[in-house]
C-alpha cells in the first residue's frame, strides 16, 4: 500500500501584479512514497520527484531525457531554466557542470519555499540562484546570453498556451549563445503538442530533435541555435557511455529513439 504523505504548504507572501492567469497563488503539496518525494502544484499530478536517499538522482523518465542535453553542451558557462518544481534537473547540472552557473526564474513563491526546504537544493550562490520573477518577461528583458535555456513551466491543467507561441521562442532563440540550446518539455497527450513542435521548428531553422519519456507521457523538444558542433553518432554515443558509468540510468534508449525519428529525414542532424 503506498504510505502518501500529502502537506498543505500555506505559505504567505507578498505577491506583487502579474499577467492574467499566472501561477504565483497556486498551492504546493508533497507526497512522499518508496524512498521518494514528490512535489504537486495545483492538482496531483506529479511535477518534480527527488529520491530522498540520492537527492542528486533524476529520478523521473522526462528529467533522465533532459540530461541528454549535456552530450551537446561544450563547457557551458550560465543555463537558465524556466520554472523551478523539485530542481532535479537544476541540481543535476549544477552537479555535472562543475563551473556553470544555474539560474532559475520561478514565478511562485510557494514552490520556492518548498524546493529550499525540502528537496535538498544547493545554498544561494553566483553558481546557483533562483530569481522570482515572470519567466517569459525575465527572458524578453534580459541582455545575458546562455548556453543552454531549459522551459519547464506547468500550471494545474498542463502547459500554458504563453509557453508554446512563437514570441516566446523568438526570446529564448535570442537569449541562446550561438552554439546555444533550448529545451521544452511538452505534454504528449496534449492535442495541441504537434502543433507547439511545429512551431519551434520554425522558429529554430528546423535544427530540432523530440524524444517522448517511457512512462510520463512528456515530450522533451531541443533546439538548437545553430548545427551542433558534434553530430557524429558514434561520438556522441561514446560519450552517452561516458556518462552512465556516473550516472545510474539509461541515457541511450533515449538516444536511439531520437536517431529513429530522424532516420531519412532531410534535416538529419546526425553524421
Amino acid at each position: 500500500m503506498i504510505n502518501k504523505i500529502k502537506k498543505m504548504i500555506g505559505l504567505v507572501s507578498e505577491k506583487k501584479p502579474q499577467r492574467e492567469g499566472s501561477f504565483d497563488e497556486m498551492t504546493v503539496d508533497m507526497s512522499e512514497s518508496n524512498d521518494v518525494r514528490s512535489m504537486h502544484i495545483g492538482s496531483p499530478t506529479i511535477q518534480s520527484s527527488m529520491r530522498i536517499s540520492d537527492p542528486y538522482h533524476l529520478e523521473l523518465d522526462y528529467t533522465q531525457i533532459m540530461a541528454l542535453a549535456a552530450i551537446f553542451l561544450d563547457k557551458p558557462k550560465n543555463l537558465l531554466f524556466v520554472g523551478l518544481g523539485g530542481a532535479a534537473i537544476q541540481k543535476f547540472f549544477y552537479k555535472w557542470f562543475s563551473k556553470a552557473n544555474c539560474l532559475t526564474i520561478e514565478i511562485n513563491p510557494s514552490a520556492i519555499n518548498v524546493a529550499k526546504q525540502f528537496f535538498k537544493i544547493p545554498k544561494a550562490s553566483k553558481r546557483f540562484k533562483i530569481i522570482q520573477d515572470d519567466g517569459i518577461e525575465y527572458i524578453k528583458n534580459s541582455e545575458d546570453e546562455y548556453d543552454l535555456i531549459l522551459s519547464d513551466a506547468f500550471e494545474e491543467y498542463g502547459l500554458p498556451e504563453v509557453f508554446c507561441e512563437i514570441p516566446y521562442f523568438e526570446s529564448c532563440r535570442a537569449r541562446l549563445t550561438e552554439k546555444g540550446i533550448f529545451m521544452i518539455n511538452l505534454w504528449g497527450s496534449d492535442p495541441k503538442t504537434t502543433a507547439y513542435i511545429d512551431r519551434i521548428k520554425f522558429t529554430f531553422d528546423n535544427n530540432v530533435l523530440h524524444v517522448k519519456s517511457s512512462t510520463s507521457g512528456n515530450i522533451i523538444v531541443f533546439a538548437f541555435n545553430s548545427r551542433p558542433n558534434e553530430c557524429r553518432v558514434n561520438v556522441l554515443k561514446r560519450k552517452i557511455l561516458t556518462m552512465e558509468k556516473q550516472i545510474n540510468f539509461d541515457l541511450m534508449v533515449y538516444f536511439n529513439k531520437i536517431l529513429k525519428t530522424q532516420k531519412n529525414k532531410t534535416n538529419n542532424l546526425f553524421l
